[in-house]
């Protein structure tokens, strides 16, 4: 497979149109676009056996469910690691005069 690059304003944007076509969608909705979209297009293909078509499909839904693993795996070791910073505006530690 080609390496891709994810941004938040390609999502953004797949969202943005989504929403064009169907002002009331969400993230479900959106997600069930891509997956529908995934499965029109491969399905579209004409001069690639079917035998072709399932594998790639296969592999695009392995490719997937990898993406998905990753965000969520980051997710969880961002939620894992402790706070080194104490968040904005509050007051933490002992402070002691000089002598």
């Amino acid at each position: 497979m080609a390496d891709i690059q994810l941004s938040s304003q390609l999502f953004q944007e797949i969202q943005q149109a989504v929403l064009k076509q169907e002002p009331q969608a969400d993230q479900v909705v959106v997600i069930q676009y891509l997956a529908a979209v995934m499965g029109y297009m491969l399905g579209s293909q004409k001069g690639v056996p079917d035998s072709e078509r399932d594998a790639l499909m296969e592999e695009l839904c392995d490719f997937a469910h990898h993406v998905y693993q990753d965000v969520v795996e980051q997710q969880r070791q961002a939620q894992q690691q402790p706070q080194t910073r104490p968040p904005s505006g509050q007051a933490f530690g002992y402070w002691l005069p000089p002598k």
